[in-house]
């Protein structure tokens, strides 16, 4: 995974910084907000603590998308 910062843009204390994601191949832009960044790391660590929010969104999809097919529609069960 990579990322390269693709633009930044300041609305009084938050410092908003366009990131482009590299997946493995697959390429995300997400705005990542920075709410009163005290050093250039600090502002490094939000957008890597950013990438793992977005990974764990797309492994949530991803597992959500198994469990539909297992679901019954119009199906009335009984509460035990």
């Amino acid at each position: 995974m990579t990322y390269k910062i693709i633009s930044t843009r300041q609305s009084k204390e938050i410092l908003f910084t366009t990131v482009e994601y590299n997946f493995d191949g697959e390429i995300i832009s997400n705005d990542v907000a920075h709410f009163m960044p005290q050093s250039q790391e600090e502002v490094e660590q939000t957008i890597v603590n950013n990438a793992q929010s977005i990974l764990a969104q797309k492994e949530a999809e991803d597992r959500i998308a198994t469990i539909i097919p297992s679901l019954s529609i119009n199906e009335i069960k009984t509460i035990e």
